[in-house]
C-alpha cells in the first residue's frame, strides 16, 4: 500500500511540474512530456553502459525505474548519487 501511495504521489508530482508554466496549450504540455521522456530514455542508456563498464570490476549498478528517474530529475548530480551509493554500498 505505500508503494501504491508513493508511486500516485510521484506521477502527481511530475504531472503537476510539466502543466506549471505560463503557456498551458496542449502542444506545451506534449512537448515537456517528450523531453521528460527522451531524458529518461537517456538515463536508461547511461545506466546501461555504466553497469557494462562495471561489470568488469565486480561493481553491481542498479538499471532500473528509480535510478533511471533519479538521473532524469536530477541529471549529473544524480548520477554522480547513483555512483556513490553504488560504490559504497
Amino acid at each position: 500500500m505505500v508503494y501504491i501511495t508513493i508511486g500516485l504521489f510521484c506521477v502527481l508530482f511530475i504531472f503537476a511540474v510539466i502543466t506549471i508554466g505560463k503557456k498551458r496549450g496542449f502542444g506545451v504540455i506534449l512537448e515537456k512530456l517528450a523531453i521528460l521522456l527522451f531524458r529518461l530514455a537517456c538515463s536508461f542508456a547511461i545506466l546501461y553502459l555504466a553497469h557494462i563498464i562495471a561489470d568488469g570490476h565486480n561493481i553491481i549498478v542498479p538499471v532500473n525505474l528509480f535510478s533511471a528517474l533519479t538521473i532524469t530529475i536530477l541529471g549529473i548530480p544524480g548520477l554522480l548519487c547513483i555512483g556513490v551509493i553504488t560504490i559504497f554500498q
